[in-house]
């Protein structure tokens, strides 16, 4: 059962608070063939001297002490580096349930083309503490969900060889995160597997805190505000991929029908464009009223 290798791919950045336990997660995974590629991008804090505290004491931990290039980027390194069956990105911050990897080498190995699996994740605080509100996804994932939304959170995505290789050869300068590309990248040229269940504890605290105003138009603001903090990226991002990847009529028409949403009459046109979509009803909403009103691109 453990005869594939994976490699998880972790970017570190003054992570020192939480990253023991974290590490301590991923030594604990019930796939033992498991490489961990650590790659710090420039920590100020103990990080480094944790990294190396590790390394030192096991075999399977390669450490990569660099300068700062940013989270997506630092990942895109750490892909660059992958010769594993499978790759899975870690954050520094979270807990990895012992049989997360299994579970999603399980679903990959069915594939025989690029497949990339992601899964639900239980929300906790600080202290590791699961919390009364948790993530929900009401549609599948798909290429016109990934051109607007990304539902791959990276610390639960796993891919095969056959994605990893494409993704290598087609690296963005512009990217919104690298999950996000990823999700877009195997939602065009292959397959996207979501699993509903959970094997991971996705800590929530000062620095990426869920939650804030409270009701239905403080949740209103909120969205709003998480989905226009990517104005200009998206269209970054978008571009990059039209250039990156071509081939497929229809998603490639997408991209270009949403790029286009930048210039007046492209903006009125994608109000009415089906293909795309976001995973909740007011999501869906405050996108297109957005677009209407040139704040997504």
């Amino acid at each position: 059962m453990n005869g594939k290798k994976v490699q998880v791919l972790m970017s570190t950045y003054n992570g020192e608070r939480f990253l023991r336990e974290q590490i301590e997660s991923l030594l604990g995974q019930s796939w033992k063939n498991l490489e961990i590629l650590i790659r710090d991008d420039g920590s100020k804090d103990r990080t480094r001297e944790i990294l190396k505290e590790y390394s030192d004491k096991y075999d399977n931990i390669q450490i990569y002490l660099e300068s700062n290039l940013g989270v997506t980027r630092s990942f895109f390194e750490l892909l660059k580096k992958s010769d594993a069956d499978y790759a899975a990105f870690c954050d520094q911050d979270d807990i990895w349930l012992e049989h997360k990897i299994e579970a999603a080498v399980a679903k990959l190995k069915q594939e025989d083309g690029p497949a990339l699996y992601c899964s639900n994740k239980i929300l906790t605080d600080s202290s590791g503490t699961p919390m009364e509100k948790q993530d929900s996804r009401m549609r599948e994932p798909g290429f016109g969900n990934a051109a607007v939304e990304c539902i791959c959170t990276g610390c639960t995505a796993v891919m095969n060889r056959k994605l990893i290789e494409i993704l290598k050869r087609k690296l963005p300068e512009h990217a919104v995160l690298h999950d996000w590309w990823t999700y877009l990248a195997a939602s065009y040229a292959g397959k996207v597997i979501y699993d509903e269940h959970a094997y991971i504890y996705y800590r929530q605290h000062e620095e990426n805190m869920v939650g804030g105003k409270s009701g239905f138009w403080g949740g209103v603001q909120l969205k709003m505000a998480y989905i226009r903090k990517n104005q200009g990226k998206l269209k970054g991002q978008l571009t990059d991929f039209a250039k990156l990847y071509q081939g497929d009529r229809k998603k490639d028409e997408l991209v270009q029908n949403i790029l286009a949403a930048d210039h007046f009459p492209g903006r009125v046109k994608i109000l009415w464009n089906r293909d795309m979509y976001r995973q909740s009803l007011l999501d869906e909403i405050i996108m297109r009223i957005l677009f209407l009103f040139h704040r997504m691109l």
